[in-house]
């Protein structure tokens, strides 16, 4: 199980990579062009770089929950004795989980309806916009595993010298 997660974690990783270095490109490209080769400039280049940074944006999420890096609500947790934050820990975790299944499932539905439109966009590129909105499915599909790995290791593997939220005294932090 261990080695999946492995996996999806370096497949998000050159995925995330990929899309941001090619958005990169392609934004200094256009930039490069609009100074010196303005008539030659395509007019899809800034509609690409937003789909790429948007998709990479999106594929980030699931590292975050796996990294602990995520949106959390950690006045609550430090709240509570490191003894019980397991259990808001776990709570947490189903929420994410029910909010991962909600997006999938209404993901799914725009995916379609905009495949059954045949929805384009508006550029020269007419790129099929059901492909960008596909990121949201998959990207919360797989936030959704990183939660359900989240939430067996504090349901089975909880340690709480390492895994508990610690108030840190940040006036006399070096």
């Amino acid at each position: 199980m261990q080695k999946l997660f492995k996996l999806i974690a370096a497949i998000e990783h050159g995925m995330i990579a990929v899309f941001a270095g090619i958005s990169l490109l392609l934004a200094v490209t256009e930039m490069f062009m609009r100074y010196y080769f303005a008539s030659y400039l395509p007019d899809w280049t800034s509609e690409v770089v937003i789909y790429l940074i948007t998709a990479s944006v999106m594929l980030s999420g699931g590292r975050l929950v796996s990294e602990n890096r995520h949106v959390n609500a950690d006045i609550f947790l430090r709240m509570v004795s490191p003894a019980n934050q397991k259990y808001l820990e776990i709570a947490f975790c189903l929420i994410g989980l029910f909010v991962c299944t909600v997006m999938v499932g209404k993901g799914v539905g725009i995916v379609e309806f905009a495949y059954l439109l045949d929805e384009r966009s508006d550029s020269s590129l007419q790129f099929p916009v059901f492909i960008y909105y596909a990121f949201v499915p998959i990207s919360f599909g797989v936030m959704f595993l990183h939660y359900l790995a989240r939430l067996i290791t504090y349901v089975f593997a909880y340690d709480e010298t390492t895994m508990a939220t610690i108030e840190l005294d940040l006036e006399n932090a070096d």
